[in-house]
């Protein structure tokens, strides 16, 4: 995937799609029981997008897709929701691939087939593949949670059309559904050592074919030297702002903010503030094997004394 021109202009979201498609399939439900889903695509282009955390009209949860397979990622949905008071996502659906939710503000009510709990800030839901769930905010203050959608096998599953995924539900047992709920915990500033500190709350060796986790970083500290790897990662920041080395260019992510590595990208992160910097990080997928990074070494600009490379020989 190639390296986009960096370009941070906010574009006002849109409507993308309503659920038309599937109100036959719905008969007679009404209100919120009804498989509708407001959504809307940040059409910022380059590495950093900023999510939309304005409180939305009415009782109406709105989500934002910050990254797609249309818009940035090859891998996952990337979206931004934001429930009011007394608003509901989708009723109860299944999609073909792993859904996670991270609580970021607020409390949210999450039914896992016919088991409901209620999360708090920095809790991860991680939904099975094909797991009857559904979302609301049953509180009196707004909830604002990030979603990740993606795969093992990104090319066959994950669609460009995110509405054909969403296929509405009926309730049924599901074993352990408590331990789809994952606390992601948060080390103490007298804790943090140099480097990322990273706190994985999902990966392959915890059944998911993605890693999530919260880095944090100290002033003057952040990730590994500029490298390289052969997937796609996405940092999601909640608290404070990092320096991103993104190829030739060094933009400052703040919170609220996502940025969009692609497979191949040079990069790497530092904390040149005075604050404790913490991102939620997404490796789509995770490889099977190591090593995940590759080192990569910054050069003098070619001059025009270069010599070329030797030719192959057999």
């Amino acid at each position: 995937m190639k390296a986009r021109a960096k370009l941070f202009i906010a574009a006002a979201p849109i409507v993308l799609f309503a659920m038309a498609a599937l109100a036959s399939t719905l008969g007679g439900q009404t209100g919120s029981s009804k498989l509708n889903w407001t959504i809307r695509l940040n059409e910022t282009r380059g590495p950093i997008r900023t999510a939309d955390v304005s409180q939305p009209a009415a009782k109406t949860a709105v989500s934002e897709i910050l990254a797609g397979p249309t818009s940035g990622s090859d891998n996952a949905y990337i979206i931004y929701t934001r429930m009011p008071a007394d608003s509901h996502g989708p009723a109860l659906f299944t999609l073909p691939v792993q859904h996670d939710y991270i609580v970021l503000a607020g409390k949210m009510s999450v039914r896992i087939g016919t088991d409901q709990f209620s999360v708090g800030p920095l809790t991860g839901v991680v939904i099975p593949a094909n797991t009857p769930h559904e979302v609301w905010n049953a509180g009196a203050e707004p909830e604002a949670h990030l979603e990740v959608i993606a795969s093992a096998n990104p090319n066959k599953d994950i669609s460009r059309d995110l509405v054909s995924m969403l296929k509405p539900a009926m309730p049924r047992k599901i074993e352990d559904a408590a331990k789809c709920i994952r606390e992601i915990k948060v080390p103490a500033p007298s804790d943090l050592k140099p480097g990322l500190n990273r706190q994985a709350y999902t990966n392959r060796s915890m059944g998911s074919p993605i890693t999530i986790g919260l880095d944090s970083t100290s002033p003057g500290s952040g990730g590994p030297k500029p490298h390289v790897h052969r997937f796609e990662q996405v940092y999601f920041m909640i608290d404070g702002e990092t320096s991103v080395t993104y190829g030739l260019d060094h933009p400052i992510a703040h919170k609220n903010d996502v940025v969009i590595l692609p497979a191949g990208v040079v990069h790497t992160n530092t904390n040149q503030s005075t604050q404790i910097e913490r991102h939620i990080t997404l490796l789509l997928p995770e490889p099977e094997s190591q090593p995940f990074d590759i080192e990569f070494e910054m050069k003098a600009p070619v001059g025009a004394g270069a010599t070329a490379p030797p030719a192959s020989t057999k």
